[in-house]
């Protein structure tokens, strides 16, 4: 009889509509909106845009038991199961495993897990993880504004969060539990009517604003993110402050600000102006030491932002995620302090970071390296990590939401796996936990670099061995 779904780490929620597409931009190698071949000679992007699939809900069964009671896989078929996915003809010897008990953390079997490969998107469980670690779930950045009155300016301070809304925030009203919760949560018309209550009266009949985002030095484009992103609006530069991702229109992949710091600017302008305000000029500047604090908004909690994230595996949020840990830890608020943050966090995890390199916290880098071990370890290390615990609950469902949506439909692992998925040029992998048939609960990586051009064939292999895994008496 199957088993039901693990509740509060594996419960099904059917996610369609606007975000599909975007969900599953990690999951092909295609350039969005645009088919291409294996003889594509311009840089192939890293995503898929494709229609949504609605998914077929997991069957009821055995609940599954976290004490470690449920069988537990033999050695010898998960290593198994590792060779014929290496093994196949749809990936190859670059194609390395690892697979953890997810409640004792043993190791249960894999192929070369310690060997350290490029990691895509799955970079993206490392990032969350350090700064839940650090930071805690319940963590915000906040945005303020500043007043000089000897200059009539008021400044926009920059503090990490490039998810808000031109208008007002929303502030989870009416979008709980959307994997896009976090994105508008704040406003910036919510700052301009702060300055009008507390300037009132004394508010001059113009001001100038300024922004000031020196608190993220950059660069704001990681020298390691290749340039088709840019282009292909993949990402936005990481300037510490923009609306809506600096996206110029919609949701999604597509054209992003050059300058989100003051396009954001712009849009706090037209709040102003809004909120009876006259604006002379709008620039880049700095907070004068002796400014007054004015207005301050606060971003949606860690805990949001990372669910996003993991879910839609969105690279300039996942980025600027790494940023503020290396600011709120003491490290450079670069690509490299941001690196070293992470890993520092990853290791008071108890996590061997022997062999990690990281040079981004999205993944896009070719030049990180990884191993499956690494990836599995974090995952339990989560479990018991009293700010990581839901770790695996922003990741996306099986089937059901996220980058995975499109995956496990009509297949047994429906439902009953949460994972981060991971694709470049030539690089597929896959890291996440699933539900045996026995209620085990797995944690597992699969890398596989080295490949040829294309998704789906490497997809479709490493979805066979997951969805075995999901099958697995393996006693």
């Amino acid at each position: 009889m199957r088993r039901k779904v693990w509740a509060g780490i594996l419960t099904p929620v059917v996610v369609l509509g606007g975000l599909g597409a975007y969900a599953w931009a990690d999951a092909e190698d295609l350039v969005p909106g645009v088919l291409t071949t294996a003889e594509e000679k311009l840089p192939p992007a890293p995503f898929l845009s494709a229609e949504p699939v609605a998914a077929v809900p997991p069957t009821e069964g055995p609940v599954t038991n976290l004490d470690g009671d449920a069988p537990q896989p033999t050695k010898a078929t998960i290593d198994a199961l590792a060779k014929k996915l290496r093994d196949d003809e749809r990936t190859g010897d670059s194609t390395n495993v690892s697979v953890l008990d997810y409640v004792t953390g043993e190791y249960l079997g894999g192929i070369s897990p310690a060997d350290s490969q490029v990691p895509a998107s799955t970079t993206k469980l490392l990032t969350a993880a350090a700064a839940l670690h650090a930071l805690g779930p319940d963590f915000t950045t906040t945005t303020e504004v500043t007043w000089d009155p000897g200059t009539a300016t008021l400044t926009l301070v920059a503090g990490g969060d490039l998810m808000l809304a031109a208008g007002d925030g929303h502030h989870g009203v009416g979008h709980e539990d959307d994997l896009d919760e976090a994105n508008g949560w704040a406003g910036l018309g919510d700052l301009a009517q702060m300055v009008r209550t507390e300037l009132g009266d004394s508010a001059p009949a113009a001001v100038n604003v300024a922004v000031d985002d020196t608190a993220f030095p950059g660069p704001a484009w990681p020298e390691a993110w290749p340039e088709y992103a840019r282009v292909n609006g993949y990402a936005a530069p990481v300037t510490g402050i923009a609306v809506n991702v600096a996206r110029l229109e919609g949701d999604g992949y597509g054209p992003r600000h050059d300058d989100p710091s003051l396009a954001a600017a712009d849009d706090f302008a037209q709040a102003l102006a809004a909120a009876g305000f006259t604006v002379d000029d709008v620039d880049h500047g700095t907070t004068p030491a002796d400014a007054a604090v004015v207005a301050s908004v606060e971003s949606a909690p860690l805990s949001l932002v990372t669910k996003y994230f993991l879910a839609v595996s969105d690279n300039t949020i996942s980025e600027v995620v790494a940023r503020v840990l290396a600011l709120e830890t003491g490290q450079a608020v670069n690509p490299s302090g941001a690196a070293a943050a992470t890993i520092a966090q990853l290791r008071d995890m108890g996590v061997d970071t022997d062999g990690l390199a990281l040079f981004d916290g999205a993944g896009f880098s070719e030049n990180n390296r990884i191993a499956p071990s690494q990836l599995t370890s974090t995952i339990v290390a989560s479990r018991t990590d009293p700010h990581n615990v839901d770790l695996v609950n922003y990741m996306a469902l099986g089937g059901l939401e996220g980058t995975v949506e499109a995956r496990y439909e009509g297949t047994s692992a429906a439902g009953y796996v949460r994972a981060k998925t991971g694709s470049l040029t030539g690089v597929t992998t896959l890291a996440g936990i699933v539900t045996t048939a026995d209620g085990r609960v797995l944690a597992f990586a699969t890398m596989a670099d080295g490949m040829p051009y294309g998704q789906s064939r490497p997809m479709g292999a490493i979805d066979d061995f997951v969805t075995a895994l999901a099958d697995c008496g393996c006693q």
